[in-house]
Order: structure tokens, then sequence, then C-alpha cells
């Protein structure tokens, strides 16, 4: 009889021991669980912020080459001519701007997709690819400077259709320009360096700059831009 007692007590003790076992194996499981879930947060935090930075490092981009552009804009419409150098320079930066403006469309595609609807900043489009204006006279850049390559000639004399999408793409420039610098005084007044760009990307200000763009673009998406190579002026 108190053989049995023994074993049984052994028996439960046992058992005892192996239900412990379990629940330190889950406690330990959940918690493992816990740390995995809150690094893939911790992570996918990170990745979002260094998407939407690199955002704000596309539209700051855009901002100072739209101004570099209005400035050679402005004294060539003065000056009735434009050197091939200032051509060459305005070729680049419509061309950097090209490119950051499709960067800043997948940014926020990027963002749509990763945010809840409901709550996410929305830009009402039609068609992005008809809309991209700087894309367009990146090309008009291009086909000036194979024409005036092909005539060998040092300046361009902005006349007549030269002269009219010079003062376009002035008009464009300055509206861009008026529009970028007016959001940085009523809605980040008093913010500069390090401190803006953590507000610009917090509050995903980037998206209302890019459906401000949008928008100035949208008015000069049927302009006509002279893209043959060759000049047939004598």
């Amino acid at each position: 009889m108190l053989k049995w007692i023994i074993r049984q007590e052994v028996y439960f003790l046992i058992k005892g021991i192996k239900n412990i076992d379990y629940v330190m194996i889950i406690a330990v499981a959940l918690i493992v669980s816990v740390i995995i879930n809150i690094y893939a947060v911790v992570k996918l935090n990170n990745y979002k912020y260094k998407i939407e930075q690199q955002s704000y490092i596309n539209m700051e981009d855009v901002k100072q080459r739209n101004e570099r552009n209005m400035d050679i804009l402005l004294k060539s419409i003065e000056e009735g001519s434009i050197k091939n150098e200032e051509l060459l320079k305005l070729y680049k930066n419509y061309d950097v701007i090209t490119g950051d403006i499709i960067e800043l469309w997948q940014q926020y595609g990027a963002y749509t997709q990763s945010s809840i609807s409901f709550f996410s900043k929305n830009i009402k489009t039609n068609k992005i690819m008809e809309n991209d204006i700087h894309g367009k006279i990146k090309e008009y850049m291009l086909a000036i400077l194979n024409r005036e390559m092909i005539n060998e000639k040092s300046k361009l004399q902005l006349q007549s259709q030269d002269l009219q999408s010079f003062k376009s793409m002035y008009e464009i420039s300055s509206k861009i320009y008026d529009y970028l610098n007016k959001f940085d005084e009523e809605i980040l007044k008093g913010v500069t360096g390090e401190e803006k760009e953590k507000k610009v990307i917090k509050e995903h200000y980037w998206i209302d700059m890019l459906a401000g763009i949008y928008n100035i673009s949208e008015d000069y998406v049927n302009l006509q831009w002279r893209l043959e190579a060759t000049n047939t002026e004598k």
C-alpha cells in the first residue's frame, strides 16, 4: 500500500513538472512571437520613414532646380536669346526634375498601398503620364540642343514659337515657385533644417506639394512643343 502511494506521488510530481514545462514553453513562445512582431513593426516603420525621407529629398531637389530654371528662363526672355551652355543646364535640370517627379509618384503609390485609405492623403488625378509637363519640356530642350548642334550656332535666338515656349516654361516655373514658397510660409512657417524634414515626413506634406505641382501642370497639358531636330529658318 505504501509503495502504491509513493508511486502515485511520484507520478503526480512528474506530471506537474511536465505541465510546468509546457507552460514555460508556451510562455517563451509567446514572448518570442511578441518580440518578432515588434521587430517587424519597427523595421516596417523604418522602411516607410526612409521612403518618405527620399520623397522629401526629391521634393527639395525639384524646388531648387525649378528656381535655377526660372532664373535662366527670365534672363533668356529678357535678352531674347540663350547660350548653348545655358540650354544644357536647362536640359539637365528638367531631366532630373522629371526623374524626381516620377519617383515621387512611385513613392505616393507605395504610400497609398501601405496606408488605410480612409485616413490616408489622396491626390485626385486623371492621367499622370499625360500631365508629365517636365518630361515634355525635357524632350523640347533636347530637340533644341540637337538643332543648335546641326546649325553650329553658339546661342539660340528666341523668336516666334521658341519665344512663346520659353514664356510658357517661365510661367510654369513661376507658378510652382510661388506655390512651394507659399506652402513653406503658411504650413511650414519658422520650421527649417532637420525639423522641417521631420515635419514634412510626419504629416506627409510632400504629397500635398506633389498635388500642387500636378494641378499647376494640368493647365499646360495641351501645349505644343517644337520637337523637330532641324531648323528651317535661314
